[in-house]
């Protein structure tokens, strides 16, 4: 298993409803877990960068299955930085569940090194699911809101 293996399973495991996954291969111990909706924590590194066996590919296929599964387009974080539903801590926030949104509207905030990026609707639709809370740290393409096109 090599460092993009592990990059594309932290990827996938964080895009995931799972919350939690062990995977030992030889010299390689990995664990990754994450408490409600934060993003993963790696807990054992690889002792050594070797290549992936065959094995490997089955860890993948549950986390990639339950991220297909899921509807709608992937709002993603462009930065690191923290994630505001409002403009300010007594506005309302942006869009809620369930709301309808044009492509172009204002959804939430990241800010990043006291930059305030406004995250954009890309699609038309409703929301289907917002993945972070207010204030959660968000990393650089994780998926923070999904929009069901209709």
């Amino acid at each position: 298993m090599n460092l993009q293996d592990i990059k594309d399973l932290m990827k996938e495991f964080n895009d995931s409803d799972i919350y939690k996954l062990s995977l030992e291969m030889e010299e390689v111990k990995l664990k990754l877990e994450k408490e409600g909706r934060v993003p993963p924590a790696v807990v054992a590194a690889p002792a050594a960068v070797m290549p992936a066996p065959a094995a490997a590919a089955p860890a993948a296929a549950p986390a990639e299955a339950v991220s297909q599964a899921r509807e709608g387009t992937a709002v993603k974080s462009p930065v690191v930085g923290v994630f505001y539903s409002a403009s300010a801590p007594d506005a309302p926030p942006y869009v809620k569940t369930g709301d309808r949104v044009q492509q172009g509207q204002t959804l939430c905030i990241i800010e990043a090194m006291k930059m305030m990026n406004e995250i954009k609707a890309p699609v038309s639709g409703e929301i289907a699911e917002i993945l972070v809370k207010n204030e959660d740290l968000v990393e650089y393409d994780q998926t923070i809101m999904r929009i069901k096109e209709c």
